[in-house]
């Protein structure tokens, strides 16, 4: 697209990744010469939380950025792109290569605005079954343009752990598959609605008490977490956890299952993982490395917002390239 100097900042643009919960917007102004610059931040409602009226929290949002820049274009990822949010962008399916990513997007205008919508991925998972991801692969994109040719070659398990976690079988620049697990969403549940948990108090974590769950999930067969959740109930009772602890039992026994389910599924066809990479939220990740470390799992901890910049990045390129 061929935007005039007139009415833009060059090579300045608007990222955003909104999701279910939360919109995270960021200001960025590329350079050939260095790395993605991030000028400014806002954050704002999720794609469940503004009733549909997408157009005016994001003008009323970015109205100071918009008013200094001009017309700069919009790349948004996330759930902004579903069937709940601004426009439905469709799902690419995997295996879904690099330069498949960076071009899948829809387009459209707003008061002037070229707005691009990343698509989603689909995939058929390990268990035969049909799962879905967005936003993911936007930090995924960024991950396969910021690991160097050594790592990268190859099959990597990637984890993304968060509300709905993501474990991704990435074979050089292409998604293979990923299998979605609801970790984060039932340990809400469970937490908040449950019997379980009897005080959560100031969300202390509790490492030692975190592990004994992940321990206690590595011990389990098939189908037994059902049976297992409810120890966390009585372990208080009788005074084995305290009120605060149970919490992060509850964590780690769940983080223990995911990780001992997810782990069996990508090594169907791959053999045994040795190594994964983890991209999300410090703390989460903090926590999944300790898990992980106790299967004598190595890991590699990345930086997701970094990752997620260099995935808009790439795609700011790809489409404004014989603008810049």
């Amino acid at each position: 697209m061929e935007v005039e100097p007139s009415t833009m900042t060059k090579s300045v643009f608007i990222a955003g990744d909104w999701g279910t919960t939360n919109l995270r917007l960021y200001l960025c102004q590329y350079s050939e010469k260095q790395a993605l610059q991030v000028l400014d931040t806002l954050t704002g409602p999720g794609a469940a939380k503004v009733e549909g009226d997408f157009e005016q929290v994001f003008f009323d949002l970015t109205a100071q950025w918009l008013a200094k820049h001009g017309t700069i274009p919009v790349i948004l990822s996330g759930m902004v792109g579903s069937t709940m949010g601004w426009m439905n962008a469709p799902y690419l399916h995997c295996p879904a290569t690099y330069d498949e990513i960076v071009s899948g997007q829809i387009h459209f205008q707003s008061r002037g605005i070229e707005f691009s919508i990343v698509c989603g991925s689909q995939t058929t998972n390990p268990l035969g079954a049909s799962d879905l991801m967005r936003g993911e692969e936007l930090q995924l994109l960024g991950w396969m343009r910021s690991v160097s040719p050594s790592v990268s070659a190859g099959t990597r398990v990637v984890v993304l752990p968060g509300t709905h976690n993501k474990w991704a079988r990435v074979n050089g620049d292409t998604i293979e598959t990923f299998v979605t697990a609801l970790t984060g969403e039932v340990y809400a549940l469970l937490a908040e609605h449950s019997v379980l948990i009897s005080d959560s108090g100031t969300g202390d974590f509790f490492a030692e008490i975190y592990m004994q769950g992940v321990n206690a999930a590595r011990k389990l067969k098939a189908g037994q977490l059902l049976h297992a959740l409810f120890t966390t109930r009585s372990r208080q009772v009788i005074g084995e956890l305290s009120a605060l602890e149970g919490a992060s039992y509850l964590s780690g026994l769940l983080v223990g299952a995911d990780i001992i389910g997810s782990l069996g599924l990508m090594e169907t066809s791959e053999g045994a993982v040795t190594m994964v990479d983890l991209i999300g939220a410090p703390s989460l990740c903090d926590r999944y490395h300790m898990a992980l470390a106790s299967f004598g799992i190595r890991v590699n901890i990345c930086d997701a917002t970094q990752l997620a910049m260099a995935g808009y990045e790439a795609i700011y390129k790809s489409l404004y390239r014989n603008t810049l």
